[in-house]
């Protein structure tokens, strides 16, 4: 429903939830749950398997986008890309680039030194001895120009989140855990040079995790990193257009062509011709509002965005043209499919 509201007509779910999913029950319990509860259509990465022939099965039900490899998952980098290699590089790996050997953790404000920009350009100096072209690798939740510039360097697409491009350690600082986050906030001059080369990445995402307020409740150390803004997200991004930052076009690739073109989602996907999928967001470029998280569709009810003026609102979202959401409610559950339905294929 939040992302509904946020203007997204498909969402692709991370792994690592309790439980992880990295054996197919788990898979099959989550594509079931989505299947008959999601207000948009879906897909899901996968976490790598010690069992070859479980991540190979996996990988063969429909809603499985991708394997996501996180820090920890590391090991299992080479065998992922082994068997996608022998599938044709049909599904795409979605890399967490930090190195996990140097991971530490430090107090509120402080995270950036004990998760340093070094232990992500470390990670991607590993991953260059392994790469192919043909290689299907996409970098996430980018915190910083050096990364961003590596990666291209490898011809790898690329993302970062709006909490990189709004938020700095000293939010961290000032939030606590409402703004832990993994990979860290960076320092606010990283910042600023992040948003200025914003208009060359390849998509923007949420990495949307609605912890529980009893979870971001906890001490520091202990809390569950994740910043949840699914349902404004895009009101984020058009704000950086009023603060002339971006253009419309620059808006709509980060936010829709561009994600539609690294998984695999072809041209009929939200055209406006006979046979397209009519799958739309309706948005009001001059409309403000003020950030109430205590307003907001997902389960995570708080936000450091808190008060923030933003300037662009989603207004209307149309899933396989069912009016799902429009001004301000939820009005019609839509047919939902899985995105296996539609990537990779002229529909």
């Amino acid at each position: 429903m939040a992302a509904a509201r946020g203007g997204f007509t498909a969402i692709i779910d991370m792994p690592n939830t309790v439980p992880k999913v990295n054996n197919i029950n788990v898979l099959k319990l989550k594509l079931d749950r989505l299947n008959l509860n999601s207000y948009v259509n879906y897909g899901i990465y996968i976490s790598p398997s010690n069992n070859v022939n479980e991540l190979n099965a996996m990988l063969e039900y429909e809603g499985v986008v991708g394997v996501k490899i996180f820090p920890e998952d590391l090991e299992f980098l080479q065998t992922t890309l082994d068997i996608l290699r022998k599938r044709g590089c049909d599904k795409i790996i979605v890399i967490h680039a930090e190195h996990p050997s140097g991971l530490d953790e430090c107090s509120m404000g402080n995270r950036w030194r004990c998760r340093p920009i070094e232990l992500e350009l470390m990670y991607l100096n590993y991953l260059e001895r392994y790469i192919r072209k043909g290689d299907r690798i996409h970098i996430t939740h980018i915190t910083n120009p050096f990364t961003f510039f590596y990666s291209k360097k490898l011809s790898l697409t690329t993302d970062t989140c709006p909490h990189y491009l709004y938020l700095n350690a000293l939010s961290e600082y000032s939030y606590g855990c409402l703004a832990k986050v993994n990979p860290p906030l960076r320092i606010e001059s990283t910042r600023k040079t992040l948003v200025s080369i914003i208009k060359y990445f390849d998509a923007i995402t949420t990495d949307h995790a609605p912890h529980s307020i009893c979870e971001k409740m906890r001490a520091f150390e202990e809390c569950p990193s994740g910043i949840a803004s699914i349902d404004i997200t895009p009101s984020l991004i058009m704000n950086l257009m009023h603060q002339n930052l971006l253009n419309l076009n620059d808006v709509i690739r980060l936010l829709s062509l561009g994600p539609a073109n690294i998984i695999g989602l072809h041209n009929r996907w939200g055209c406006f011709e006979e046979g397209c999928i009519a799958n739309y967001t309706i948005i009001d470029l001059h409309r403000e509002f003020i950030v109430k998280s205590s307003e907001s569709f997902s389960k995570a009810k708080y936000s450091p965005y808190e008060g923030m003026k933003l300037k662009g609102v989603v207004t209307a979202t149309v899933i396989g043209g069912t009016v799902t959401y429009i001004n301000g409610e939820i009005v019609e559950k839509p047919v939902v499919r899985p995105l296996t339905k539609f990537i990779g294929k002229q529909i």
